[in-house]
């Protein structure tokens, strides 16, 4: 069939309806008027919820995902679908459209909210928050008598059914009774998800809600869990994300102008505990979910103001997730344990987004419960299950430079140096990259086991960092570390994935020829040859077998009781760091009886 032929049957079908319609209004003539003024009203404001009809080929546009359920009753929804014309993905929010009137009447509610409400809301949970809004917002609309529009009658389909009709969204086989026309359109709007609201403010509160309590336009993709990053580059540049699944994704998400995207960072700014402006046009901060935050004001370091947010999971990643995303094998997951426990001083490298903290995160609940714990950073990234956890944070002021620094001013190397004098056993640095090197260093040579991270790709480019400024470490201080782990992210198949590429161990340093000897227990293959290879040969081992008076056989066997313990908690799915932290622990104190009980699980 030509394309004649189909424009001539969509417009014989069109014609169809408007019999129908006529029809329907001649043996309905009291519904009549407002049935039609209504379909015309809602075309002419927009007011109708459903998503804007797609242009192309449905057979070109795939839906891979699709989640509702999101902000006030439900009404917001996200979709991720595939466009064969352009062979990428593209992230859809599918939120209530307001009309014209009721913007200016959602902008008077929230401007009186804002004036009155004066409830410190700081110890409220969730639910508290929600209900404390809803009845205050209540008492606005009572209080100045603001009126709604009903927008739908019970059971009054037809207005709806036109306008889907005439943009073409939808394909049907109707008979000419009431009975039959009604039930078919109510089939029709069930099976496309429309939202039917009873009024307009249904959706203004949805809108306030998603405000005043979540994060605006990104509220929807702030809660999901399958996305890492949250980068917009404008007002004019849609939002885009970078999902775990499909990498990085456009949305359909835009700010409505500049001025509406300053107000918006300065409100994640001050949620982050922050200030920026003109003065202080740059910001790092951690948002209340966890979440990192970096934002730049317009017109001053960047042409128009941006954000980046890097998102993480509320419930973090374990060594049993690395192990099932192949990030590491069981037999590396049970050789840091052990190298942990025995108090080992680990670096981990690697690039932006390589993995390197999710990695220091999840080989930190390997650490005994008893240990005393300081862990120092920008931006709170650290999760322990651990009791005796100090978490500590640096303060900026409003120094420009380490010369003008004021006690305002804390940095890193301020909090290592405290933290050296609470007798900690173990430092956990965020990211090393000034002179706190030095202390991090030092305290591993007074005997601190110590961890952080740092970026570098290769062992050759780490000690280049090291010895040279700002870091400028001398060479024979960098055997106080015992391995430095190298994590990158490789493409496989055509996705973007984590590798620890490399364990290596520093073995001593040459006096003759002033080089460090190395030795790398495990190493990744290759992207052909996804596996990893294990050296028998290991620094780490060998001490453990000297301070243990330990035979080979007996340290084969530790390391094989804890795989069949990784194996056994892989077998439970057993994901919760708090949960991992206790089997650890209790690996610690009751071994023999953790093993009985792990073998006649397994055995079953």
């Amino acid at each position: 069939m030509g394309l004649l032929e189909k424009a001539q049957q969509k417009k014989e079908k069109i014609e169809e309806s408007k019999n129908l319609q006529i029809s329907y209004n001649e043996k309905n003539p009291k519904t009549q008027k407002g049935l039609l003024d209504k379909a015309k009203k809602r075309k002419e404001d927009h007011v109708i919820s459903y998503p804007k009809p797609a242009i192309e080929d449905e057979k070109e546009i795939e839906v891979i995902e699709d989640q509702k359920g999101f902000g006030w009753k439900k009404f917001g929804s996200k979709r991720i679908v595939y466009d064969h014309n352009i062979n990428e993905y593209r992230y859809e929010i599918i939120e209530p459209r307001l009309s014209e009137e009721e913007i200016t009447v959602k902008k008077e509610i929230s401007h009186l909210f804002k004036m009155l409400a004066d409830v410190d809301t700081f110890d409220m949970n969730k639910e508290e928050k929600e209900i404390f809004l809803e009845k205050t917002l209540e008492q606005i609309i009572i209080d100045n008598d603001i009126k709604f529009d009903e927008l739908y009658e019970d059971n009054n389909f037809y207005g709806l059914f036109t306008d889907f009709l005439n943009e073409g969204r939808i394909e049907f086989i109707l008979h000419n009774d009431k009975i039959s026309l009604e039930n078919t359109i109510e089939r029709i709007f069930i099976e496309n998800d429309v939202k039917f609201y009873k009024s307009s403010k249904d959706k203004i509160f949805y809108h306030l809600f998603r405000d005043f309590l979540g994060y605006g336009r990104i509220d929807i993709i702030m809660h999901d869990d399958g996305i890492e990053d949250i980068s917009c580059d404008g007002n004019i540049t849609p939002i885009f994300i970078h999902h775990r699944k499909y990498e990085a994704i456009e949305t359909n998400i835009f700010f409505g102008n500049e001025e509406e995207l300053n107000s918006f960072i300065v409100k994640l700014c001050q949620i982050s505990g922050k200030q920026i402006s003109i003065y202080s046009p740059i910001v790092d901060g951690k948002l209340p979910d966890g979440s990192r935050l970096q934002a730049t004001l317009a017109r001053t370091v960047t042409k128009g103001s941006t954000f980046t947010i890097r998102k993480f999971k509320e419930d973090p990643l374990t060594p049993i997730d690395l192990i099932k995303y192949k990030s590491l094998s069981v037999e590396m997951a049970a050789y840091f344990w052990i190298a942990i426990e025995s108090g080992a001083s680990i670096l981990f490298c690697g690039g932006t987004a390589s993995g390197k903290t999710t990695a220091l995160n999840a080989l930190s609940l390997f650490i005994p419960s008893s240990h005393k714990i300081i862990s120092i950073e920008d931006t709170r990234e650290v999760s322990l299950p651990h009791k005796n956890w100090i978490a500590g944070t640096t303060r900026k002021g409003f120094s420009a430079s380490d010369e003008n620094k004021t006690g305002k001013d804390i940095d890193m190397f301020d909090l290592i140096r405290a933290a050296l004098r609470q007798r900690p056993r173990v430092i956990i640095v965020g990211e090393v990259r000034g002179r706190e090197a030095y202390s991090l260093f030092q305290a591993m040579a007074t005997g601190h086991t110590s961890y952080s991270t740092v970026h570098a790709s290769t062992i050759h480019t780490l000690i280049q960092r090291l010895e040279n400024p700002p870091i400028s470490l001398p060479r024979a201080l960098l055997t106080s570390l015992d391995i430095i782990v190298f994590q990158n992210a490789v493409e496989i198949g055509g996705k973007m994935l984590r590798r620890m590429t490399s364990v290596t161990e520093i073995i001593k340093l040459d006096s003759d020829t002033n080089q460090l000897i190395f030795m790398a227990p495990f190493t990744w293959v290759s992207k052909t040859d996804d596996r990893f290879e294990t050296n028998q040969n290991s620094k780490i081992y060998n001490r453990l077998k000297q301070q243990n008076d330990w035979t080979e056989e007996q340290l084969k066997m530790e390391i094989s009781n804890r795989i069949k313990l990784l194996e056994w908690m892989m077998k439970k799915e057993i994901r919760s760091y708090q949960d991992f932290g206790k089997i650890i622990a209790d690996y610690q104190k009751y071994p023999k009886e953790v093993l009985k009980k792990v073998e006649k699980e397994m055995e079953e």
